[in-house]
């Protein structure tokens, strides 16, 4: 019998053993604000281009709040907002996950008392040292302008201001060196910009210049840590690098994309945010061509890998989605059409010899496709360019449709896309209204499509130019 509750009385040391350091694992953040008149404060943090609410708490004593959680918090930089969405401080979440913060609302970042947080007490110094770094150099580069022609005295501030911008560089440095192993040192490490050699910087070629920067422009910057995907810094050094480095055609995007989700792996989170950021980028492009990016993402990603948040019905959407533009991207056949044309013979495009094919896609009740056929004849009637309209309308009363074809003056081959002996034309090239322009050249490859009529001869002008 005493073995007996012995053992119930190790079982109840060990469970309670158990329960309490599964407690530890959770966060607890207290938050203390004097001179704070809210009775309520939120908690908010970073996540690629967006802000997620995280947890909210209610004042227990004027200006002292404190956020709880069972569950540990992604790393990242979180944020303190009062109720009517203003942000109060910016501090970071990593190893420490129970800890203090106490300020008061005349300067949050100045007046801060940290506890049990290594990570917030280097990043708060820091904030501090480079705040009086950027005042000076603010203060040195204001008397520079105003004695800008008293040449020994702006040498002087001049040579003064570079010495503090060493010396600023060198803290951050220090910082960044003495704080390898916390996340504040990665976070800090990831805002340097990148030093290019002395040799590069000096040299006549400025393509080596360039390729030096576009290679190395993610050395400081960790991209497989989702922790600073809850930053601001991530998304931002990855939108640079789409804006400023990546040559602007689909085949240089693609190529970057797949470097950039390389760099994030082996983490799924990362790897799943950049994939459904360039999809929301390239699904519906601004720009034409572009639409090669999204179905590379849906065959290279989507279809071979779990991606998170994507479910079996957004999956399937998404592949039909690729399915459907994937024969009319750009450099591609355009897809066969054999329809009646208005003596009542089934007439395709593919027989037309001139050197510039025009799909034009047009409904009889359709006012803007008035305006494009206006656009059209202009372009249609200029003897330099060696085109051939084939007019597909979308309206099955023929009577009605020819009518309108005389009213309108709509030039070249007319057919109508109701009277078919192929699949049908809204398939095959995705047409979910009108009016719609498809542009081909004399291998009846699509060299253009969804372009304005009134764009049409600038188009053929600059592809002229590029072919020679």
């Amino acid at each position: 019998m005493i073995r007996y509750f012995k053992n119930i009385l190790i079982a109840l040391t060990l469970l309670f053993i158990y329960c309490n350091s599964f407690g530890q694992q959770g966060y607890e953040i207290n938050v203390k604000v004097f001179e704070y008149k809210d009775s309520t404060m939120l908690l908010t943090s970073y996540f690629g281009q967006k802000i997620r609410l995280i947890d909210t708490a209610y004042a227990h004593n004027s200006g002292e709040f404190t956020f709880r959680g069972e569950k540990k918090l992604p790393g990242g930089i979180y944020m303190t907002v009062s109720a009517d969405k203003r942000k109060l401080f910016e501090f970071i979440v990593s190893e420490d996950q129970k800890f203090s913060l106490e300020t008061d609302t005349t300067d949050y970042v100045a007046n801060m008392n940290i506890t049990g947080t290594k990570n917030n007490a280097v990043f708060f110094d820091y904030l501090l040292k480079n705040e009086a770094y950027f005042k000076l150099n603010k203060s040195l580069s204001q008397q520079i302008d105003s004695i800008q022609n008293n040449g020994e005295n702006a040498d002087k501030l001049i040579s003064k201001r570079e010495l503090i911008n060493a010396e600023a560089i060198n803290f951050k440095l220090e910082v960044i060196n003495e704080n390898s192993n916390l996340f504040v040192g990665s976070l800090l490490n990831s805002m340097r910009e990148l030093e290019i050699p002395d040799t590069i910087i000096n040299s006549a070629d400025s393509v080596q210049r360039y390729v030096y920067y576009r290679d190395h422009f993610f050395d400081y910057i960790d991209l497989s840590d989702s922790c600073l995907l809850r930053t601001p810094i991530y998304m931002r050094k990855v939108k640079k690098y789409f804006d400023q480095l990546v040559v602007f055609n689909p085949d240089s995007v693609i190529s970057a994309i797949d470097i950039v989700i390389n760099k994030a792996r082996p983490s799924e989170e990362v790897v799943g945010y950049l994939v459904w950021y360039f999809v929301s980028e390239y699904q519906n492009p601004k720009y034409m061509g572009f639409d090669k990016v999204f179905v590379h993402l849906v065959d290279e990603y989507f279809s071979k890998e779990d991606i998170s948040n994507t479910t079996e019905s957004i999956l399937q959407s998404l592949q039909e989605r690729a399915d459907k533009i994937r024969p009319i991207l750009i450099d591609m056949p355009a897809p066969q059409l054999l329809l009646v044309d208005t003596l009542g013979s089934l007439t395709s495009f593919e027989n037309i010899p001139n050197k510039y094919t025009v799909l034009f896609f047009w409904d009889t009740d359709c006012g803007i496709c008035g305006n494009e056929i206006v656009e059209l004849n202009k372009t249609y009637s200029k003897s330099n360019y060696d085109i051939e309209v084939y007019a597909i309308n979308v309206n099955g009363d023929l009577e009605k449709w020819k009518k309108a074809i005389r009213d309108k003056k709509v030039p070249g081959i007319n057919v109508n896309g109701t009277r078919s002996a192929t699949k049908d034309f809204h398939d095959l090239y995705d047409i979910y209204g009108t009016p719609v322009i498809y542009v081909l050249d004399g291998d009846k490859k699509i060299i253009a499509k969804r372009i304005g009529a009134d764009k049409l001869e600038e188009f053929i002008d600059n592809y002229e130019k590029m072919k020679r």
